[in-house]
Formats: structure tokens, sequence, C-alpha cells
């Protein structure tokens, strides 16, 4: 069992899941989707609905308009190490992933946010699927395939490595050893909204005030519609009277 629910301050609500109270340790983990005013009130209205999978997946659906949009939030166990047992924490992460994310409407907007402590590196040639894009940085880590070939069952890209910025402003956690940084946190979009997405950068201050070793990642999203084109000369079907 984990902590989950609701809380509101303010403008602001915070739709949570966490390590149960009994639990709570400085290695204990959870995640939150933040709503601020005009969000939450789209929630409370529309009556969408959360889910939570474990204190390490959580699920928002936001009726919007033109289209709905599906927001699952994620802590991934840590890179693999060729520890067994991580190799199986990590395997048992994206299998409960995958159950969310297959009750999504064929029709909404899917984001996946979150650490996925993976390293993806810059893609391959012999990659196909352009899940990552020409603007990945850093070196790979093992937790790289679990997330690429969940990438690819799912149709979704690795939207973080399609905008090009200076590195700084790419990397997002900063090793407590040797002080180097990573690109460990990420925002997954199914494909076919791909061209919803005008940026995804850090930004290196906004998140000292709370506590936390990684930058935040800003995705700006801005949907395009596909009209059907109106023909130029409509052809009728005969009517017979």
């Amino acid at each position: 069992m984990c902590d989950e629910g609701v809380i509101t301050k303010g403008d602001y609500s915070m739709v949570y899941s966490g390590a149960p109270s009994c639990n709570k340790t400085r290695s204990a983990h959870g995640v939150a989707i933040y709503l601020d005013k005009h969000a939450a009130s789209v929630c409370k209205e529309s009556g969408a609905k959360w889910e939570v999978a474990n204190e390490r997946i959580l699920m928002v659906r936001l009726s919007c308009k033109p289209i709905h949009v599906s927001i699952i939030a994620v802590y991934s166990p840590i890179n693999l190490n060729g520890c067994q047992q991580a190799i199986e924490e990590t395997d048992a992460f994206y299998a409960k992933l995958q159950k969310p994310v297959d009750k999504v409407s064929k029709g909404d907007m899917l984001l996946i946010l979150g650490d996925f402590n993976a390293r993806v590196g810059k893609q391959q040639n012999q990659t196909s699927k352009n899940d990552i894009g020409p603007h990945a940085v850093d070196k790979r880590n093992e937790n790289r395939k679990q997330l690429i070939d969940f990438c690819s069952h799912n149709d979704l890209i690795v939207a973080n490595t399609f905008y090009q910025h200076k590195t700084i402003h790419q990397m997002t956690w900063k090793h407590p050893g040797n002080k180097k940084w990573h690109m460990l946190d990420y925002t997954l979009v199914d494909k076919k909204f791909r061209s919803s997405v005008e940026d995804v950068r850090v930004f290196r201050n906004a998140a000292g005030s709370i506590d936390t070793d990684h930058h935040l990642v800003r995705t700006k999203l801005k949907f395009h519609l596909r009209w059907r084109k109106k023909a130029e000369n409509p052809v009728f079907p005969n009517v017979h009277k």
C-alpha cells in the first residue's frame, strides 16, 4: 500500500502518491502532479480522473479542449549496474507502467514525465523508429534499454532529445560523488502529437527552494489540429427519382 490523495493549498492542488507513512526514510520515494488554479478548476468541473498504480506511478486525465490530456508522473528505480535485484525492480516498474498506458484513450495526448534514471545517449544509425532525437547528451547507462524498448512498444519519443539547447539546459541531475551532471529526467510523448510539443528544456534555478538535487524540466505545448481538406470540386452521387 502507499499514501495517496489530493492536497489543496491556495490556488494549487497536488495529486500525490508515495511510500507509506511507516516507511518514511531518506530513501523513500513518491510522485506528484501539481495543478494550478485553472487546471484544478478543470479537474473539478469536468470530473477528471486520477489513478495511482503505486508509489512510483501516478496518472491524471485532464478533460481539455480540443483534446483530452493524460499525464503520468513516474520515478523509476535506480540504474541497474549489473545488480540482479535492480534489474528485476526496473522490469517490474515498466510492466506496472504499461497498465495505465494501456488504459489511455487513443484520442488523448499522452505525456509521461519524471525521473527515469536512464541515460539514453545519442541515437544510433540502427535505431529505425526515431525514439531518440539528435540532441541527446550524456553517456548511456543500462537503464537505457528498458526505456527505449518501452518507447518503441508504445510509439513514444523522448521529447527532450529533439530540441537543441546548451548542455547546462539539458542536464537535470548532478551525481553527489563525482559531481558530474547527467540527463535523467524526460518528457515522453506519443509520436502522433510530436508537433504539439514546442520545446523541452531545463530551468536551473527554478527548483532551488524545494530541496531537490534535480533541476526543473519545462515542456511547452501547443496543440495543432489536423483539419480535413475540403474538396475543390465535390462529387455528388447520382440520384434517381
